[in-house]
């Protein structure tokens, strides 16, 4: 075996060698990158609120509706709650700590509805978490990327734009 031979098969061996190594570092990266995303959505699912309500008595006209609020989730820190039972609609702001126990809230009545109905609805509930992203939790728990604009197009949607306001999930309450 002469030196060119010997030569020629240590540069195979490392060529060889090589691959393998760019080979597996590839997988170590797309399992830590993996890892990572699945420690994000534990984060994420781990800070969202999950607020649940339940209606506990049937509503008068032109009286407060009682709900009972319980949170399954992380901190919400501010949230907004429009629900239409009868021929009224009600709306309140809601701040619940991490996985809070059932309570009762009463929601002042707003307005009259456009069109009454026979079950108590919830028409528009949305959270902010401690971290500042707002959830609509209406709609599977999706964030809303931008709040303010989304926040007055339902209640433009809902006709009740001036006239429902929620300073604590907006961030515009006075001291």
């Amino acid at each position: 075996m002469n030196t060119q031979q010997v030569i020629l098969g240590l540069v195979v061996a490392t060529t060889l060698l090589s691959l393998w190594a760019a080979i597996f570092a590839t997988r170590a990266d797309q399992a830590a990158r993996a890892a990572k995303r699945q420690a994000d959505q534990r984060w994420v699912d781990s800070t969202r609120p999950v607020p649940r309500l339940s209606f506990t008595t049937k509503p008068e006209p032109g009286h407060s509706i009682e709900l009972e609020v319980e949170n399954l989730g992380g901190t919400l820190a501010a949230g907004a709650v429009i629900v239409q039972a009868a021929d009224d609609l009600y709306a309140g702001e809601l701040t619940l700590p991490e996985k809070a126990a059932a309570r009762r809230i009463k929601l002042g009545p707003v307005m009259k509805a456009w069109q009454k109905t026979n079950h108590p609805s919830c028409l528009l509930l949305v959270a902010r978490d401690v971290s500042g992203k707002w959830w609509d939790c209406l709609d599977g728990n999706k964030v809303i990327k931008e709040p303010n604009k989304w926040l007055a197009d339902q209640l433009r949607e809902l006709r009740l734009q001036g006239v429902v306001e929620f300073p604590g999930l907006t961030g515009s309450a006075k001291p």
